[in-house]
């Protein structure tokens, strides 16, 4: 029987810590997805920490849950980052092979993206990754992997993810604080377009869109690599926080008025029973429309969808005929893939799934608050580039995790 290795994600969001723990089978090719927990955070907003103990009290509740479920111990995790801090840009890189033997080695493939991280960066910001997107030997473009091949000039096209170095730190400070080991930060875009968006649709070009909480985040693809990447302040808690406003009601009640009974375009909207909802002050009730919660739901998805708009004009990949794909929470409110279309102008889009065929997972964790999640731990087994650059792993407090795992034996 193949080793079976145990993997975990977790997914540090706008205002909500997900893991997910996974279990790879070599021998059979295939990621299972043991099991999964997902709470909120008021430690986090829009990815950043803004209170490490609770943040930590977040992260160690979510991995007792998901370790409870799956009947495992785990003592690092891959760590989905995201939020306005990260920032992105494509660079150029250019190498001679200066041998007589013009052969072109891994040697060389990493000596030209070196090339390509030589600009000038802050000293509070970090590499995340380094993704390339294409190479040229000798002026001809379109080379996918020109090791083995013979050429004089090698050069390549990179995406650069950069992060602000202290929002790293908090965050691993609040997972080493709950007694885990991070193995490498990972821009959580990154890993749900791996999973998710498909190599037509990569090649073709198109948006990914993960709309979460407190953030969204869009990412261009064109010519089978992502090109263009952008965190947008803006989620589906504003939504929330709208209708709690307008109808004078809790967020909680908000949260569920808008999921059971929101939507983004008026033609969707079929049913005119009165929804009865309670005030803040816990006895007065009301009645409202389900239409009229548009007041409170288009504005707002029209601002979101207006910022990706003006993200795409600014690209230079305005082309898109292979459409959006929308993942994320916020993407699960009634009519976004249309409203996606309408707003952006697109022909085509989509809500994205993870796929079947690469995992064995239960229908719980296969939704869209456990896509991020998901998507980490398929990450190092999915990614098809080699120049992947993390910063590395800082400390380590594996201490309380094997005393917690030392008494669980007696």
């Amino acid at each position: 029987m193949g080793k079976s290795e145990i993997i975990a994600g977790l997914d540090m969001g706008s205002g909500r810590v997900t893991c997910v723990i996974a279990e790879r089978d070599d021998e059979h090719n295939k990621l299972r997805v043991l099991a999964g927990a997902t709470v909120p955070c008021k430690g986090l907003k829009g990815g950043v920490v803004v209170n490490i103990e609770e943040a930590a009290r977040a992260v160690e509740h979510v991995m007792d849950a998901a370790e409870s479920k799956a009947n495992e111990v785990v003592g690092e995790v891959y760590l989905g980052v995201r939020g306005a801090h990260i920032q992105a840009f494509d660079s150029k890189g250019a190498y001679n092979i200066a041998r007589t033997d013009k052969e072109i080695t891994g040697e060389d493939v990493a000596n030209v993206i070196e090339t390509a991280k030589a600009f000038q960066l802050s000293p509070d910001r970090e590499i995340l990754h380094v993704v390339p997107q294409g190479y040229s030997l000798d002026r001809q473009r379109g080379v996918p992997n020109p090791v083995g091949m013979e050429g004089a000039l090698l050069e390549v096209g990179v995406h650069i993810i950069t992060a602000a170095s202290p929002a790293i730190s908090n965050l691993f400070k609040s997972v080493h604080k709950a007694g885990f080991r991070v193995v490498a930060p990972v821009y959580t875009l990154l890993a749900v377009g791996e999973l998710i968006v498909s190599e037509e649709e990569k090649e073709l070009g198109c948006i990914l869109i993960d709309a979460g909480g407190q953030t969204t985040s869009i990412g261009i693809y064109s010519e089978g690599s992502i090109h263009f990447s952008r965190e947008i302040p803006l989620g589906g808690d504003s939504i929330t926080r709208d209708i709690a406003y307008g109808l004078g009601t809790t967020i909680a009640a908000a949260q569920e008025i808008k999921e059971k009974h929101g939507a983004v375009l008026s033609k969707i909207i079929e049913e005119e029973s009165p929804i009865t909802i309670t005030k803040l002050d816990g006895r007065t009730k009301k009645e409202v429309k389900p239409r009229e919660l548009l007041d409170f739901i288009q504005p707002r998805a029209e601002e979101t969808f207006e910022k990706i708009s003006q993200a795409i004009q600014t690209s230079s990949y305005q082309d898109l005929p292979g459409g959006a794909i929308l993942t994320g929470g916020a993407a699960l409110l009634r009519g976004m893939p249309e409203a996606a279309e309408v707003m952006l102008d697109l022909s085509q889009s989509r809500l994205g799934l993870p796929a079947q065929e690469l995992l064995q997972c239960p229908e719980e964790y296969m939704t869209q608050p456990y896509v991020g999640a998901v998507a980490l731990v398929c990450y190092p087994y999915l990614k098809n580039w080699t120049a992947d650059v993390s910063v590395p792993a800082r400390g380590g407090a594996m201490e309380k995790k094997f005393w917690r795992w030392f008494k669980d034996l007696f």
